[in-house]
């Protein structure tokens, strides 16, 4: 297992880089699922999608976007 840093863009963590152990930090699975648990036990779940690789120099590895986030 390896640790990558991916940046979240759109969604609740717009901008938050989150560490994530991957099985291959070369090629990280396809979407990332977060689940935020609200008031009286509800869950709501956000997927983000792999979208590239981060920009030389950047701290993140990785990028991956909220669907909507994509239509900016």
């Amino acid at each position: 297992m390896a640790i990558v840093k991916v940046l979240l863009r759109g969604g609740p963590y717009d901008g938050m880089p989150v560490d994530w152990e991957v099985p291959d930090a070369y090629d990280p699975p396809p979407t990332y699922e977060l689940r935020l648990h609200g008031a009286h036990e509800a869950t709501e779940v956000f997927e983000y999608r792999r979208v590239g690789r981060a920009p030389d120099g950047a701290q993140e590895s990785w990028i991956y976007e909220a669907p909507e986030a994509g239509a900016r």
